[in-house]
C-alpha cells in the first residue's frame, strides 16, 4: 500500500478524536498542585511525583514525562527475533539478537524529559537454503536520542497526550546499521475508560533511509491498543500495530503485540512480550505461518538525581 498524502491525513483521524476529548474532557475535582517551578536542578518532591510509567513494553509510547530532577533506566535485558521476510521472497531467514538496549530517561522540567537510547549488543545471522553459508555479525547498534514534551493530563484527567521528537544517530558497528541520521516525531495519548482499561495509542513519522538509492522514505506508524491492571501488581495489553512507507518495496507491515507487566515495587517492573508480524504482500494464509516473535524482559527503575 504507497503511503499517499491523501492516506496519511485519515489515518491521523484518531489523533484528531483524542483532540476533541480533550476539550471536553473534564478535570479531576481536586485541583493537582503547582510543580511547573520545579527543573533539573531544583527536583520535585518524593511526595509530589506523579505515578510511575515506563515507555515499554508496548510499541505505543508513553505521553507521560518523568517528574523534574528523576532518572528513569528501562532495558530490555533480551530481545530475540526471527524475521523470514525479504523483497525477493527467497528463503533466507534473519535472526537477531539484542541485549541491553537501555532508554536512559532524565526530567528536565515537569512537562519536558529527556532520553538517550543506547540499542546495546547486536548479532545478526542469516542462514538458509537460498544462501551458500550461513552469515554471522556482532556488533552494537544505533543510539537514538529523544525529547518528549507532555501536552495535556502529566498530572491529572482523564485524557493525556504528548509529543516526541526523536533523531537516530549511526553509532552502529560492523555496518548492523546505516551511516545516515534519521529523525522522527510522535503524538501518543492515552484515555482512561470506565471498568479500568486505558485506550492508547501513537501516530507516528519517520524519515528514514531509502536502501541502494541516496533517498529518504516516509514511514507513518499508529499503533492503538488497551491495557488493563488484571490482578493486584499484575498487568497486561493487548496492542495492534501497523506501518506504511513511502518507496519501493515496501508494503503494508502490522503486528498484534501482547505483554504483560508486574510491578515489584512503586520504582520497579519487569515485563515480558512478544508479536507477530504480517505483510500485506503474502495474504492471510501467507501470514499467519510466517511470524516475527521478539520476547524480552524489561527492567525500569527509577532514581533521584540528588
Amino acid at each position: 500500500m504507497p503511503c499517499c498524502p491523501h492516506r496519511i491525513f485519515p489515518c491521523l483521524c484518531y489523533v484528531g478524536l483524542a483532540a476533541t476529548l480533550a476539550l471536553t474532557s473534564a478535570r479531576a475535582e481536586n485541583p493537582t498542585t503547582d510543580k511547573s517551578a520545579y527543573t533539573l536542578f531544583d527536583p520535585t518532591p518524593i511526595d509530589l511525583r506523579r505515578a510511575y510509567n515506563t515507555d515499554r513494553p508496548s510499541k505505543t509510547d508513553s505521553p507521560y514525562t518523568i517528574d523534574a530532577g528523576v532518572v528513569q533506566i528501562e532495558m530490555d535485558i533480551a530481545n530475540w527475533m526471527l524475521d523470514e521476510y525479504n523483497v525477493d521472497r527467497t528463503d533466507v531467514r534473519v535472526y537477531t539478537l539484542l541485549l541491553a538496549q537501555t532508554n536512559f530517561k532524565l526530567g528536565l522540567t515537569n512537562w519536558m524529559d529527556l532520553q538517550i537510547f543506547p540499542q546495546g549488543y547486536v548479532e545478526r545471522r542469516t542462514s538458509g537454503r537460498d544462501l551458500r553459508a550461513s552469515q554471522t555479525i556482532r556488533g552494537f547498534g544505533d543510539t537514538t536520542v529523544r525529547l518528549k514534551i507532555n501536552l495535556i493530563g502529566n498530572d491529572d484527567g482523564k485524557l493525556a497526550i504528548g509529543l516526541i521528537s526523536s533523531l537516530k544517530i549511526p553509532t552502529n558497528t560492523n555496518h548492523l546499521g546505516n551511516n545516515l541520521y534519521e529523525p522522527g516525531f510522535g503524538l501518543p495519548f492515552n484515555y482512561a475508560l470506565p471498568g479500568g482499561f486505558i485506550f492508547f495509542g501513537q501516530t507516528r513519522i519517520d524519515i528514514l533511509d531509502e536502501p541502494h538509492s541516496g533517498n529518504r522514505r516516509v514511514q507513518r506508524s499508529n499503533p492503538i491498543g488497551v491495557s488493563r491492571a488484571i490482578v493486584r501488581n499484575l498487568s497486561g495489553y493487548l496492542e495492534f500495530y501497523d506501518a506504511v512507507s513511502t518507496g519501493r518495496n515496501h508494503p503494508w507491515t502490522g503486528t498484534l503485540d501482547t505483554g504483560l507487566i508486574y510491578q515489584v515495587t512503586p520504582n520497579f517492573s519487569v515485563d515480558v512480550n512478544s508479536f507477530f508480524w504480517a505483510d500485506a504482500q503474502r495474504g492471510r494464509r501467507e501470514c499467519l505461518r510466517r511470524i516475527r516473535t521478539p520476547i524480552l524482559t524489561n527492567a525500569a527503575s527509577q532514581n533521584d538525581t540528588n
